[in-house]
C-alpha cells in the first residue's frame, strides 16, 4: 500500500537525522567538556553516562504510560525535549546545568528509539520483519557514519556551531513528521501500542536466543562506547590526532556497519543461529586481545574496520530476536535499549576511569577479557540447558 510504503520511509528518514544528530552531539560533547571546563577523562566519561543513565532510569520508571501515546506524538515530544536540553547547555557556563541538561537530554531521548522500534517492527515477523528492522538499521547507522566526519569538521570550527547544527535536525525531523502527518491520514490514525493489542488476536511466540543476544549487545555497546568517548580522548593526548582524523576513523566504522546492516537485511541465514551469536561475541573479544599493540593509524582503521562489522550483527541479532514473536514490542524494544544503554554506561565510566588509571591499552585488555568471560558463560550456560532437556526427554 501507498501509505505503508510512505510510513516506511518516514520512519527511515527520521532514524537517520535523529541519529545524525544525536551522534554528533555525543562526538561534540567529549571535546565541548574538554576544551570549556577541562575536566579529566575520568570526570569526562562520568558526563558522557549521564544521558544514558537518565535514559535508562525513564525506560524503567514510565511503565506503560508510553505504550497509550500515538508513536508519532511519542517522537515529537522526544525531539522537542532534546533540542531544547542541549539548547540550554550552550546558553549556560555551569558544569551543574549542563550534568541537569544531560540527565534531561536522556530522559527525553527515552520517548524516540522505543517507539520507533516498535512502530516499524508492529505486526512483522520473519522475512517482513527482517526487511523493516534493515530499514531502520541502515537508516540509523547511515547517520552515525555521516556524523562523525560531520563533527570532526564542525568541532575543529567550534563546538557551539556543531552543537547548533545537531539541534537543527531535531528541527527537521519534527516538522518533517508534523508535515507527513498532515498529509496522510493512515499515519495519522496510526494507534498506540495497547488500541493495537486490544483490537489484535496476538499470542506469544518468543525465543529464548534473545537472551544471549542481549548479553551481546551489552558487550558491544560497552566496546562502542569507549570508541566515541575514551577513543577520541586517547587519539588527541596520545596519537596526536586531529580531530578531524578520529572522525574518519568512525567513519569507517559507520559505513562498514551501515553496509553489514544492509546485507543482514538481505540474507536470511543468521536468523535463530545460537552459534552465530557466540561467534560475534568471541571475535569482539580477540579484536580487542588484537589491537593491544596497535600504534598507527592503519591499524586503527582496520580495527573500526572489523568492529563495525561486529557491532552490526550484535545489534541485528539483538533487535530481532527480542521482537520475534513477541507481543508487547514497545517492552522488548526497552529491554534492548536498556541493555545497550548499561553497556554504554558501563564503557564511558568504566572506561573513562581504566583510561585515566592505566591507559587505553588496558582498557581494551578490560573489554576483551569481559567479551571471553560472558562468551563461555553463554556456552556453559547452553550445554547445561542441552543436557537438561535431554535427560528429561530421556
Amino acid at each position: 500500500m501507498k501509505s505503508d510504503t510512505i510510513q516506511f520511509y518516514t520512519i527511515n528518514l527520521a532514524s537517520f537525522f535523529s541519529q545524525l544528530a544525536i551522534a554528533m552531539i555525543n562526538l561534540t560533547l567529549v571535546y565541548h567538556l574538554r576544551y570549556h571546563y577541562d575536566l579529566p577523562s575520568a570526570m569526562i566519561g562520568l558526563a558522557a553516562a549521564m544521558s544514558p543513565t537518565s535514559y535508562l532510569l525513564s525506560c524503567l520508571v514510565k511503565g506503560r504510560l508510553p505504550s497509550n501515546l500515538r508513536p508519532r506524538h511519542a517522537i515529537m515530544l522526544s525531539l522537542a525535549g532534546m533540542g531544547t536540553s542541549i539548547l540550554v547547555l550552550l546558553s549556560v557556563h555551569n558544569l551543574a546545568v549542563t550534568y541537569l541538561c544531560l540527565f534531561l537530554y536522556g530522559m527525553w531521548m527515552s520517548f524516540l528509539w522505543p517507539h520507533v522500534e516498535e512502530w516499524f517492527s508492529r505486526g512483522k515477523e520473519g522475512e517482513a520483519l527482517s526487511r523493516a528492522a534493515n530499514g531502520f538499521n541502515v537508516s540509523w547507522s547511515l547517520g552515525v557514519a555521516i556524523s562523525s566526519y560531520l563533527a570532526g569538521l564542525l568541532i575543529e570550527r567550534s563546538t557551539i556551531l556543531a552543537f547548533l547544527v545537531s539541534i537543527s535536525f531535531f528541527v527537521v525531523v519534527f516538522v518533517g513528521i508534523w508535515v507527513v502527518s498532515i498529509l496522510v491520514p493512515a499515519i495519522r490514525m496510526v494507534p498506540g501500542e495497547t488500541t493495537h493489542i486490544e483490537t489484535s488476536q496476538l499470542s506469544d511466540r518468543s525465543t529464548p536466543l534473545r537472551f544471549y543476544a542481549w548479553i551481546g549487545i551489552v558487550v558491544l555497546y560497552g566496546g562502542m562506547s569507549i570508541i566515541l568517548t575514551i577513543f577520541p580522548l586517547y587519539a588527541h593526548e596520545e596519537l596526536l590526532l586531529r580531530e578531524s582524523h578520529v572522525g574518519l576513523l568512525l567513519l569507517i566504522r559507520g559505513i562498514t556497519s551501515c553496509i553489514s546492516f544492509y546485507l543482514l537485511g538481505r540474507f536470511s541465514f543468521w536468523h535463530f543461529k545460537k552459534s552465530l551469536i557466540f561467534l560475534v561475541q568471541a571475535l569482539f573479544a580477540l579484536l580487542c586481545f588484537s589491537a593491544l599493540r596497535f600504534s598507527s593509524l592503519l591499524f586503527y582503521g582496520i580495527f573500526f574496520l572489523l568492529f563495525g562489522v561486529l557491532f552490526s550483527f550484535a545489534y541485528t541479532q539483538s533487535i530481532f530476536h527480542g521482537s520475534s514473536g513477541a507481543i508487547r514490542r514497545s517492552e522488548r524494544m526497552i529491554i534492548h535499549e536498556i541493555l545497550l544503554t548499561i553497556g554504554i554506561i558501563l564503557g564511558s565510566v568504566g572506561g573513562g576511569w581504566f583510561y585515566q588509571k592505566f591507559g587505553f591499552t588496558n582498557v581494551l585488555l578490560a573489554v576483551g577479557t569481559l567479551g571471553a568471560i560472558a562468551v563461555g558463560g553463554e556456552l556453559i550456560i547452553s550445554i547445561y540447558i542441552r543436557t537438561r532437556i535431554r535427560y528429561n526427554g530421556a
